[in-house]
Order: C-alpha cells, then sequence, then structure tokens
C-alpha cells in the first residue's frame, strides 16, 4: 500500500530548518522534528494546516500564540524561538523537548507522595508567575501542557496558544478553547480570566498528583463544566488519607469557587507553596500514599454540610472500569449500572464524585468542625440544566443551541480506522463527526502512514466531536548514521546518541591527512539507516604512519641532508663543526635521532667534522732533547730520537718535520740529536 509524500518532510522552510520527521498532528498544526541549519540545533517545528493557513483569523492567532510565547524566557517555559512564513506554510519554530508529559508521569506513577508532587508542581507554578508577572495569563493548564525532558527530567510548561494579556478584550469564548476538567467557574459563567485562573488550574494539577485522577472526571463536559461552577473541589484526603492537612487546605483555597478566596497570582501560590514544604516534616513529605478503597468506588458526598450518612450511594458491578478512566471515550456497557449519589429528596447528585446543585463537600480534621464551602447555586436537578444552558448560549451565542442539536451533545458509533490509512480514517471519522487526533509511531509490520490503533474500539458511542486518537505507523524506526569524519570519539558518540544510535567498537589506522585522535570512517557509512540502538563502528586516525631514519654518518653533509629529505624528515645542522681524526672534513660525524621509526616530519640533527685537528711543529733545532721532546709531546706529537756520533752532547741538530709547519696530532717528528 503506497502512502502519499509528505510534501514538508526534508523541506528547507524559510532557508533555516530542515524539515526531518513529524512528531504529532492536533487540530490547527503538525508538530516535525527539525534542524535549525543557521545554528546547527534540533527545533520543533508547529506548522499551521494548509487550510487554516488561508484564514486569516487563524494566522492571527497563530501568530498571536508566537508573540506571546516568545516575550516569556524561563527556564520552565518552552522556548519560541522564531515565526514566519514561507509560500504557505505559517510556522513556529520552538525549543524541542523530548520526553513526556505531565499526563504520562500521573498514568503511571500517581498517587505521588506529597514530595515528589511537590517537586512536580512548584516548576509550574514558577513558570507561571513568569507570565503573570509579564501580564499574561496561561488559560489552559494542564497535564498535557505540562513536559518532562528525557534529558535531565527538566519540567517545561508549553503551548501559551490561549494565553492573552490582561484586560485584552480579544477573546474568543474560553469554554470553547480551553479544556473542561481544568476550567476555573468564571471561565465557564463569564468567559473571563485572570492570573487566579492559573491558580486554579494549577490547583487541580496539584489534586490530580495526589490522588491519581481529575478533581473533576467525567464524560460530559456539560455537567464537569456545570461542577466547576456549582460544586466545589473534593476534598484529596478522603480519597489519600495519606495527605498531610496542610496539604488539602492549601489546595481547597488554591481552587475556591470564588476567585477572591484564591492567592492573587502564581507567585503568592509559589510562596504558599514554598512555605508548605518547608512547614511539612520529612514523614509528612515522604508518606507512601494509601489510596481510600471505597466499595462504591465513590467520594462521599456531603449534602447542604451535613452528616455524610445522608448521602445514598447506588452501587454497581465492581467489574473493569470503563476504558478512558472518565475521559468520555466510552459509556459503560449494558451489564454496568452507573454509580449516582442520590440525595434524601431523590434528586441525583452531579456526578460520582462530587454533589451537584446546592450540594458541597465538608471534612473534619481533629477537633475542627464540619465546614460546609458557601453555595454559589441551589435549585432542583432540573435548574441546573437551564443555569448551565444559559451560560452557555450568553458566553457562546448560536453555539450552545449548535451543541446541544448537533454537536457534541449528539453521539455517533466508532467506526473501524485501523488498518486504513489515515485519509480514509479521517474521512470515517469525519462522517461520524469525530474529530482525530493523530499521534505518529514506529511499527515494524504496520506500512507507512497505515492506522496502528484507535483509542476507541469500533461501535463504542461517542459525542459528536470527541477527540479520537489515532496512532498512524511511520514505518520501521530507522535513524541515519551521521557523518562522523574528522569528529572526535567523544564527538561522534554524541552524535549518534542524538540519532538514538550508539558508538560501537573503535579501531585506528595511520592516516597521511586527517590529525590523531579523529574519525576516519564508519560501519555502516554515514546515511545508512538503522534501527535505534544499533552499534556503529568507527576508524580513528593514528596520524602519519612512523618513518625509519637512515644512518647518514660519514657521509657528506649534501648526501645526508638529501637521504633524510627523501625519507620524509627535516634537516638540521649543528651550528659548530668538530674535529675527528677518521672522517674527513664536510662529512657527517654524528645524527641525532640516529636510526629508528618517528613521526614523519621529525627533525634530524647533523654534526659535520673539520676533520683531523692540526697543529703547528714548533723549531727545536739547537736546543737540548729533553725539553725540544716534552714540547713536541705536549703539542700532541710524537718524537723519534736519531743520534749522530753518540749524542754525546744532547743537542738537537736537525728536526725532520719543518718549522712552523700543520700536522695532525700523533704526526712523529724525527730529532737527530749530537
Amino acid at each position: 500500500m503506497s502512502a502519499p509524500t509528505n510534501p514538508v518532510i526534508d523541506r528547507v522552510v524559510d532557508g533555516r530548518y530542515q524539515v526531518e520527521a513529524e512528531l504529532a498532528r492536533g487540530g490547527m498544526a503538525t508538530v516535525y522534528r527539525a534542524r535549525d541549519l543557521r545554528l546547527d540545533r534540533p527545533v520543533a517545528l508547529k506548522v499551521m494546516r494548509e487550510d487554516l493557513a488561508r484564514d486569516d483569523t487563524f494566522v492571527r492567532r497563530f501568530v498571536h500564540e508566537a508573540r506571546v510565547a516568545a516575550r516569556l524566557q524561563h527556564p520552565h517555559i518552552v522556548s519560541v524561538y522564531d515565526q514566519g512564513e514561507d509560500d504557505g506554510v505559517v510556522f513556529l519554530a520552538m525549543e524541542l523537548v523530548e520526553g513526556s508529559t505531565l499526563r504520562d508521569v500521573i498514568s503511571r506513577r500517581a498517587p505521588l507522595s506529597a514530595r515528589d508532587a511537590l517537586t512536580l508542581l512548584v516548576p509550574v507554578v514558577e513558570a507561571l508567575a513568569t507570565a503573570h508577572a509579564a501580564g499574561l495569563v496561561h488559560r489552559d493548564v494542564k497535564p498535557e501542557n505540562v513536559l518532562l525532558s528525557r534529558r535531565g527530567g527538566a519540567v517545561k510548561v508549553t503551548d501559551f496558544g490561549l494565553a492573552r494579556l490582561e484586560g485584552n478584550p480579544h477573546v474568543t469564548t474560553e469554554m470553547l478553547w480551553g479544556t473542561a476538567a481544568y476550567l476555573a467557574p468564571e471561565q465557564v459563567e463569564t468567559g473571563s480570566s485572570d492570573a487566579r485562573t492559573d491558580v486554579y488550574a494549577a490547583a487541580l494539577l496539584f489534586f490530580e498528583l495526589l490522588a491519581a485522577r481529575k478533581a473533576f472526571p467525567g464524560d460530559d463536559p456539560l455537567r464537569v463544566a456545570y461542577e466547576h461552577v456549582h460544586g466545589g473541589v473534593p476534598h484529596v484526603r478522603e480519597l489519600v488519607p495519606t495527605v498531610p492537612p496542610a496539604v488539602e487546605d492549601l489546595i481547597l483555597r488554591a481552587a475556591a469557587t470564588e476567585p477572591a478566596d484564591r492567592p492573587a497570582d502564581a507567585a503568592e501560590l509559589l510562596d504558599e507553596l514554598r512555605h508548605l514544604e518547608r512547614s511539612l516534616t520529612a514523614a509528612e513529605l515522604d508518606s507512601v500514599p494509601q489510596v481510600r478503597d471505597h466499595p462504591d468506588h465513590t467520594v462521599p458526598v456531603y449534602v447542604d454540610g451535613a452528616h455524610p450518612d445522608r448521602t445514598q450511594v447506588v452501587r454497581h458491578d465492581r467489574g473493569r472500569p470503563p476504558r478512558g478512566h472518565g475521559t468520555g471515550r466510552s459509556r459503560p456497557g449494558p451489564s454496568a449500572t452507573r454509580q449516582i449519589p442520590v440525595r434524601r429528596d431523590g434528586i441525583p447528585a452531579a456526578s460520582t464524585a462530587r454533589p451537584s446543585g446546592d450540594a458541597r463537600f465538608a471534612r473534619t480534621s481533629g477537633n475542627r468542625t464540619p465546614a460546609p464551602r458557601p453555595r454559589r447555586r441551589s435549585g432542583s436537578g432540573a435548574a441546573w440544566v437551564l443555569s448551565l444552558l444559559l451560560v452557555l448560549l450568553a458566553a457562546a451565542g448560536g453555539y450552545g443551541f449548535w451543541y446541544l442539536t448537533q454537536g457534541p451533545a449528539v453521539h455517533s458509533a466508532m467506526p473501524t480506522v485501523v488498518g486504513l490509512t489515515e485519509q480514509q480514517a479521517r474521512t470515517a471519522l469525519d462522517a461520524e463527526e469525530l474529530d482525530p487526533v493523530v499521534v505518529l509511531a514506529y511499527s515494524e509490520e504496520v506500512p507507512t502512514n497505515v492506522v496502528v490503533s484507535a483509542d476507541a474500539e469500533p461501535g463504542t458511542e461517542l459525542r459528536h466531536g470527541t477527540d479520537v486518537e489515532l496512532v498512524v505507523s511511520r514505518g520501521p524506526e530507522r535513524y541515519a548514521v551521521p557523518t562522523l569524519r574528522g569528529a572526535t570519539a567523544e564527538e561522534a558518540r554524541s552524535a549518534l546518541e542524538e540519532v538514538n544510535l550508539a558508538l560501537g567498537a573503535t579501531t585506528q589506522e595511520y592516516d597521511e591527512t586527517v590529525p590523531a585522535g579523529q574519525v576516519l570512517s564508519s560501519s555502516p557509512a554515514a546515511g545508512e539507516q538503522l534501527p535505534p540502538g544499533t552499534s556503529v563502528s568507527v576508524v580513528l586516525s593514528r596520524g602519519q604512519a612512523p618513518v625509519d631514519v637512515p644512518d647518514v654518518t660519514g657521509r657528506t653533509q649534501q648526501e645526508a641532508s638529501a637521504l633524510l629529505t627523501s625519507a620524509g624528515l627535516t634537516v638540521q645542522v649543528a651550528p659548530e663543526q668538530v674535529f675527528d681524526d677518521e672522517v674527513p672534513a664536510g662529512s657527517v660525524v654524528t645524527q641525532s635521532p640516529g636510526p629508528s621509526s618517528v613521526a614523519r616530519g621529525t627533525p634530524v640533527t647533523l654534526t659535520v667534522s673539520k676533520g683531523p685537528e692540526t697543529v703547528a711543529v714548533p723549531d727545536v733545532v739547537g736546543r737540548q732533547f729533553r725539553s725540544a721532546e716534552e714540547e713536541l709531546v705536549g703539542l700532541g706529537l710524537t718524537v723519534k730520537r736519531e743520534d749522530i756520533a753518540g749524542g754525546f752532547f744532547e743537542t738537537v741538530r736537525e728536526q725532520s718535520v719543518e718549522a712552523g709547519t700543520q700536522v695532525p696530532r700523533g704526526t712523529e717528528v724525527v730529532l737527530r740529536v749530537v
């Protein structure tokens, strides 16, 4: 099955960003891994959908996201580097954070201890405090928008696309853009938001890290939104009794229904979190979470501040919970009865985890008396529907009517999409008015661009507008061997790890051009596609091969220099020549280094002979033999005596070498003595 080619892959956008691979695809844009060719670094390139790029309204919103996020510089905020448009491609260049989301942490590890939860939450609040100091409100704080880097575990807040300047009237109703489970009451009621709105959402993150479930679960966004306004955040100690009371108190205050009852902004919340951490004992911070196991799987709902025994619970079969854990992906099967807390007047509560209408939470801690939360609304079970409908209609105009008649309030059956191409799956979901959210994943078996799995089973009834996550195959996971020639061993290791490959065996070879310690070649070669984790062997240069130094002693200086140069060595001549009785003048007496193997280009120093050392023969005629002999011997000459007429007078009559003659030391001089 052939797959259409993505025209963005391998394209150099704006003459700068080399697009390498697709990472994820959402409703408005697709995110690619790219390389900034100018700065030679990886980036995340967010590219707006082609059809939306032709809509000026969406382009303005996209550019607004870039400008807002670019204003924020903080270690816990994903940086925006650049924004632009290139031949119809509208893009953002952002910091690439490879790792997981806070949602993954909650799914795998929650409930967390107070210390671990604070370790993750404090960086988020620090990032929000920076935004608030700049007059910006995020408005969409949720686990999916908190990233944890694979390298070092750095916490980063992303997606400031909903952010706006405080007081800016250019606001699309937040209810339409935000995430229902984390909307603050004022966002639902009036569409307004300020720094306290982010404080509210941060408190819900704290709750979720400690309780391993959302504070406002549910599969109906209408009901969830209603509970934000008319209910109150549950007491986390009802779910996890090991949570310290002071932690619960801070969550209740930060998630107060009335904005005026919360910390004024993230900076104030940050101060309270740090004070909280200092005030707790090590035992309280590190207490292993113990989740209370209610047989009905509900949190007790306290009605009108009364004793909890007034709450009645309709029990249900304790089978496997519906897939999606309250995300609205599926509904209970026919054999399961929904658990519904019921008030004494017979009106169902808003959900299984909190009251509806005038229902409120209260608790008793130590000698404290139950303290019900102030009521914001009251009325019958039907009144809340009318109340919320009016809110929606007021906030979104005709959207509310559309929502209840044609939009997400209407359900469709999930079609079969596994095995279809991505485009076929999109078409099938569009026909059922469901929204595809594409996540790309490698597969050794499923061809590229074919759906591997979906997070809803075929036939499952889903609301119109429900996001359906499609895992689409990217084909086999392969990484190209980077060009390593000229890199050091450590640089080669880093380059390979960056593309999920590993450095294998290293060998060494001599090379006349590549300096010692640098890579000559790799096996497999550069550009070859390999599975992740594959080892790549490299050959490192040992530098130039050594050369043999010839023995040039006894040769003339000219001959010696020619031999050494031809061997790849350089020649140096000692500044002073020396006498030598055996080596003629002009020839080499000694060399350094002598015959051996050395690096090419090594200098060899030559010492040149001046020949044998000579002395001037003195005139000794007429002198006594003994005196003449001593002088000649002292000059290094040898003396031979020949007597004339018995040599009785010991006087030198003749000498065999004429006085003043230069002769080598050791020369024999014959003296004739009378």
